[in-house]
């Protein structure tokens, strides 16, 4: 279902899936044929993907955060992959508009809304005084992304472009996002995490009951005999530090001075 040749992913287009980016196509307590699944879902082509381009209207600021994934690979194994959301905000009338290149999904589109509402409170703005835009940098071949599991990466980018404050690129994180801002469960934590260490992070920030995730399947958001996050880490040589935040106001301090 899935072809990998280093950032190359093909998707299969009838399944969503992953926290930020996995293709499950089995049906779970937290996966199911419901179509809901707190995950992301990119579907690829042999097509690149679009890039994010400066718009320059009078007024305009833009923030970035990390999205983390999780690609299936063969023999039941997986690994973890880094992607960028990019916000772009201007004066406006409340319009919140989602890059077509790549496709962005429903799912995706209510949880760039969500995440405008959330940022906007806690910037103390009228949302609605603005408009947003957001654009996905994929690696090249991805042409499709769904899921509301980056949630959490994209209030923060919206937040920063709101505030005109620079996001720390050392910070990654992953989690659903509500209206209330709180931070939700997604699939894949470890190997997300993993990829986000081998980028360069140095702090990862995963929803509040996954700092204890597995490390043999990607479909367990609780796992039962799973393994403490930041132990893992650091026995696998890498120098980061792993928070588990309930809600939006615990992630802001860790992005910005």
């Amino acid at each position: 279902m899935i072809v990998v040749g280093l950032n190359v992913m093909k998707w299969h287009r009838a399944i969503p899936i992953f926290c930020v980016l996995i293709l499950l196509s089995v049906a779970t307590a937290g996966c199911t044929a419901s179509l809901n699944p707190p995950y992301i879902q990119f579907n690829a082509s042999p097509s690149t993907a679009g890039t994010p381009a400066g718009i320059n209207a009078q007024g305009t600021t833009n923030g970035t955060a990390h999205m983390l994934a999780v690609e299936q690979l063969g023999n039941n194994s997986y690994t973890g992959a880094v992607s960028d959301v990019v916000v772009y905000t201007q004066p406006g009338t409340g319009h919140v508009f989602v890059e077509t290149e790549p496709v962005t999904g429903v799912d995706f589109q209510e949880t760039a809304r969500t995440a405008v509402t959330v940022a906007a409170a806690r910037a103390h703005v009228n949302s609605n005084q603005r408009d947003f835009e957001f654009v996905v940098s994929v690696p090249k071949g991805v042409d499709e992304v769904d899921g509301p599991s980056a949630g959490l990466p994209m209030t923060i980018a919206t937040y920063s472009a709101i505030m005109k404050k620079p996001v720390n690129q050392s910070v990654y994180s992953t989690g659903t996002i509500d209206s209330s801002g709180t931070v939700g469960d997604v699939g894949g934590v470890y190997w997300k995490a993993e990829a986000a260490a081998q980028s360069g992070a140095r702090v990862i920030l995963v929803p509040y009951n996954e700092t204890v995730v597995s490390t043999t399947s990607p479909l367990e958001t609780n796992p039962v005999g799973g393994v403490n996050l930041q132990s893992q880490l650091s026995h696998d040589g890498y120098n980061v530090t792993v928070v588990g935040v309930k809600n939006v106001d615990q992630a802001l301090p860790y992005y910005f001075i």
